[in-house]
């Protein structure tokens, strides 16, 4: 609780030192605290009882932090925690709202790439889903529904309109990518999601299922505190961020509900043009808005901080030491609307049907989720809330100017026009971070977003269509599958550039591939090479185009993925010859062949000698960090892993490394897995990555890692009957 209430508010210098004033700035700049402050102090809220909650919930919090016995952590740490108030709770729900935002690496990423590679077309880097022969989409996409085609197509003109760019000018847009790609954060990002909904045609218990599997990035203390909670007039069975009092993934004997990140792009980049404490815009010049939030250090000093506010938002390379360049200012919708998350997260708790649910949802105005519900009664719906904006020229996927008004933000598409799906005929509603229409959206051309490789939906869409009743248990093994969609084709083109091997590590590594299932299980063979194999074609391809650390940052957003499926398909792109041989122009094939050398070499001297011992086991680990993990050797006491595991990245169980960066150790997966089946409730199941407590003299801790690791699921138990070890809590009258 105390490291979510310092990311939130951009205090975690004061508890780890200077080492992370950075991030400080960083999350000061991001004004969660500002906009929750906005939000607290506001004169009337949508639900006052649920601030009446939400104090309560403070209170006793405050009442334990008096008591003054604190965990282990505060006294390594030589510190103690202060007192937490409703600014803490909702800085931090912010801050999990933009903590889904890639557009701020892929925008600059663009820009600096745009100007730098005069002779490719760097929309092939960054290309969504416009190489696509097929159209995978939520609404479009569903099992049983008619495949819908559409022609791929990159124009190179599109990509070259932006004005050339000075070595100095790209140097320091660099040198933001990299401040951003650099931070130091004991909370990291999250990343994408698997859910599903069964109607109840399609279920063999006759009622409807929703599975859900949010990912995030992996951590200990996990993400979510599991809790079921009743008392007369009301029931939740959910999981808790620890700062909040309400659910916001959770379930009752009536409805409910799981999440997926929307990945609409709801946030712009903007150069904008400043002289004198005033910027530029639509000809006028205005004063900039300051915000004050100083930094409180570690040694009980104070550093002043301010952010410069325009009208897009604030300022982000203020901060960055190195910066010179033009000031770049971020816009994210959420700093422009009202987003009343808590009054949502307690509507939701409270609804009791599908209006209310939808009514709920379509407050939230970002992050973009995707919201999946079911219910007793038989329905399944799918909404797509957070608001999409329409800005006055389209919505390119670079820095835009913002001094001419030319590409401001000029309004939402209603919330009541968001996609949505109601007990389709299908009987079953899949989403996974992918596009969510093809259709237009009033006001928008076409629905941009910063959409997750397309492969965990396409491998749902597949198994989900090939039987006409689910059950529970077969829903909660199809959450742990590790199926690669995408390795059958992958394969189909490179294995035929591969077949006259003659030395005997490259046979063996050939035979293994041919052979190979397709799965990331422990012991899998096959799918060592072929990880292996995948990450040094795309090195062999890009990184002399990228330069190693370009290639990194580009590494950590989804666009790499989208783009590697259309580069495998297109071996006439020019990003396959290497620019470090200019006398020579290299082919898909050439690459393909030194690559498969790079990827043995590496297996012998990495892993093993003998590809009898060559394991997916072996090299591919998870491991759950704690926040301090920011402080040398002391943070590795608290670290559970590294351990083998079933997963990998966009596979379903979608345990997911840094490719780039060579680290082969999970870094997010799924926070946690259930299957709630209205058909008969009892046999619903969940899994948590680690356990609930935090505690490391806790019975508990980490007492949930084996049957996660190994995918075995335990059943969620509502009936008081069937509880072997109660205790509870009376509130009984005072005298």
């Amino acid at each position: 609780m105390e490291v979510q209430k310092r990311v939130g508010l951009g205090t975690l210098s004061e508890l780890f030192g200077d080492k992370l004033i950075e991030s400080d700035q960083f999350l000061k700049t991001l004004l969660l605290k500002k906009r929750a402050e906005e939000y607290v102090n506001q004169q009337k809220h949508i639900s006052p009882e649920a601030w009446v909650h939400l104090d309560s919930f403070l209170s006793g919090i405050n009442a334990f932090v008096d008591e003054g016995v604190y965990p282990i952590e505060f006294t390594i740490l030589g510190t103690k925690p202060g007192h937490f108030d409703r600014v803490d709770a909702i800085a931090f729900l912010y801050y999990m709202g933009f903590s889904f935002a890639e557009g701020i690496k892929s925008d600059s990423l663009f820009t600096i790439l745009e100007s730098e590679l005069k002779n490719r077309n760097v929309k092939e880097l960054f290309p969504r889903y416009d190489l696509e022969t097929e159209a995978v989409t939520i609404i479009e996409s569903q099992p049983g529904s008619p495949k819908l085609a559409y022609k791929p197509s990159l124009s190179p003109e599109d990509s070259k309109s932006q004005k050339a760019f000075t070595k100095n000018n790209l140097n320091q847009l660099f040198t933001l990518s990299k401040a951003i790609q650099d931070l130091k954060l004991p909370i990291e990002p999250l990343e994408g999601s698997n859910s599903w909904l069964i109607a109840p045609s399609r279920s063999q218990s006759g009622g409807a299922i929703l599975a859900n599997d949010p990912h995030i990035a992996l951590s200990n203390p996990g993400t979510w505190y599991e809790a079921h909670l009743q008392y007369p007039g009301f029931e939740t069975y959910g999981y808790f961020l620890s700062i909040v009092p309400f659910p916001l993934i959770a379930h009752n004997r009536d409805k409910a509900w799981g999440l997926t990140m929307l990945e609409q792009d709801d946030v712009n980049l903007y150069f904008e043009t400043i002289e004198n404490g005033k910027y530029l815009a639509k000809g006028k010049w205005l004063a900039l808005d300051i915000y004050k939030d100083d930094i409180k250090k570690k040694d009980g000093t104070t550093q002043p901080f301010q952010v410069e506010i325009t009208n897009h938002g604030p300022i982000v390379t203020k901060l960055i030491k190195a910066y010179t360049g033009r000031p770049v200012s971020l816009f994210w919708a959420n700093h422009h609307l009202d987003n009343p998350i808590l009054d949502v997260l307690f509507l939701l708790g409270k609804a009791s049907s599908v209006k209310e649910m939808d009514d709920a949802s379509s407050l939230i105005s970002a992050p973009g989720l995707n919201f999946s519900y079911a219910d007793v009664k038989g329905n399944i719906a799918y909404y797509s809330v957070g608001r999409f904006p329409i800005l006055k020229s389209g919505n390119p996927r670079k820095i835009l100017e913002g001094s001419t008004g030319e590409s401001d933000v000029i309004g939402y598409v209603a919330s009541a026009n968001n996609p949505k799906l109601k007990n389709p005929a299908n009987g079953i509603i899949i989403t996974a971070n992918n596009q969510v229409t093809k259709a237009k959206l009033p006001g928008l051309n076409s629905v941009e977003g910063n959409w997750q490789p397309a492969d965990r939906f396409l491998r749902l869409a597949d198994v989900l269509g090939r039987q006409a009743k689910w059950s529970v248990e077969e829903l909660s093994d199809l959450q742990n599958d590790t199926f690669s969609s995408f390795a059958p084709t992958y394969l189909e083109i490179i294995l035929p550039h591969l077949k006259t091997q003659k030395d005997p590590l490259k046979v063996a590594a050939l035979e293994l591939l041919t052979k190979w299932d397709h799965t990331h299980g422990p012991e899998s063979k096959g799918a060592v090479v072929y990880d292996v194999l995948y990450y040094n074609v795309l090195k062999r391809l890009l990184r002399d185009e990228l330069g190693s650390e370009k290639f990194l940052i580009y590494g950590e957003i989804a666009e790499y993925w989208n783009a590697y499926r259309g580069f495998m398909r297109n071996p006439n792109s020019d990003f396959w010859d290497d620019l470090g041989t200019p006398d020579k122009k290299e082919t898909q094939a050439e690459i393909f062949q030194l690559a498969f050398e790079d990827t043995v070499d590496f297996l012998r001297k990495e892993v093993s000698s003998s590809p009898s011992l060559w394991t997916w086991g072996r090299l591919y680990k998870i491991r759950h960090p704690h926040p301090l993990g920011v402080v040398p050797l002391i943070g590795k006491i608290f670290e559970i892993g590294p351990m083998p595991a079933a997963g990998g990245a966009e596979v379903v169980n979608n345990l997911k490394h840094k490719l780039m960066k060579e680290d082969w150790v999970a870094a997010s997966g799924p926070s946690k897995r259930r299957v709630i089946d209205y058909g008969n409730l009892d046999s619903s199941v969940t899994q948590l990555p680690i356990g609930n407590s935090g505690n490391l003299a806790s019975p508990y801790y980490g007492n949930l890692v084996k049957d996660y690791n190994e995918g075995n699921a335990r059943q969620i138990l509502l009936e008081e009957s069937k509880w072997t070890k109660v205790k509870k809590m009376e509130f009984l009258p005072s005298p």
